[in-house]
């Protein structure tokens, strides 16, 4: 979910995974176990060298692993903060998820070279947008993504016409 937070002194994108979305995930992630459960673990196999418990066994293995999947994006889901701080003359960035370590990064708003969208085209489906600030030394810090153009570059052009540049 991207958010921007704007005051006369500082512009924050926020892109946070919701605490609900991250509960929601996790819970999705319990529903693959009952496969193996049904098939391995309750019946009472009389033995396990035929075809019949190795099919069942390639089911309960793709099942653990979509559950590992939706486990992992709930645990793993990144929150992100870019802060554009006038006052202080400082751009930080801040990158944590409930298993990742919170990371924070500070650097002076003249080291800023360019803001820019950036398109991600993906296999299948529509294109998402992202908002990265480029730095002098070549340095880029991403924050938010969103399916929506427009929306990614109203910010450009928000924080832009904040830091008092051109747009584009």
């Amino acid at each position: 979910m991207l958010k921007v937070i704007a005051t006369q002194n500082y512009i924050e994108i926020q892109s946070r995974l919701p605490a609900g979305q991250r509960a929601l995930l996790a819970a999705v992630a319990v529903f693959p176990l009952l496969a193996p459960y049904q098939l391995i673990i309750r019946p009472d196999w009389p033995g396990y060298l035929n075809v019949y418990f190795l099919f069942v066994a390639a089911i309960s293995i793709g099942a653990v692993a979509v559950s590992g999947l939706f486990a992992w994006a709930a645990m793993a889901g990144l929150n992100e903060r870019l802060r554009f701080d006038r006052a202080q003359g400082y751009l930080t960035y801040a990158v944590g998820a409930p298993i990742v370590r919170q990371q924070t990064t500070r650097r002076p708003l003249a080291d800023i070279a360019h803001l820019e969208t950036v398109k991600h085209d993906w296999s299948d489906g529509a294109p998402s947008y992202i908002f990265v600030t480029h730095m002098v030394d070549g340095k880029t810090f991403k924050a938010g993504s969103s399916w929506s153009r427009k929306e990614i570059d109203g910010i450009v052009a928000r924080v832009s016409t904040f830091l008092g540049w051109s747009p584009y």
